[in-house]
């Protein structure tokens, strides 16, 4: 898994397209990104793990996560990008949180 300055050669995703593809979604989606430390760092509860994959493109990967993101109502998410399986299908693991429980 990697994410925000990774970079995958041979028709991957770049760095830098993981970067557009969180900043598009930031301004489209309600609940704030942040990275699974800071989840561990404000102890933060695990709603819910998925997997968004996508034969298409990055861009398809991107509108196929935030469609998803949408519709969550967790006030906290996180992307990991993942190594492109051989068919080049682009994967990334969402991880939406929810506040400390006390």
């Amino acid at each position: 898994m990697f994410g925000v300055g990774s970079v995958f050669a041979d028709d991957t995703i770049v760095g830098s397209d993981a970067y557009k593809v969180e900043s598009e979604l930031a301004s489209k989606i309600k609940a704030k990104q942040i990275t699974v430390e800071e989840a561990e760092q404000m102890e933060l509860n695990m709603a819910d793990t998925y997997e968004v994959t996508s034969t298409v493109s990055v861009e398809n990967l991107e509108l196929l996560i935030g469609e998803q993101l949408k519709e969550s109502i967790m006030p906290y998410y996180s992307i990991e990008f993942n190594d492109p399986t051989k068919d080049n299908e682009f994967r990334a693991t969402i991880t939406e949180y929810f506040g400390k429980v006390e």
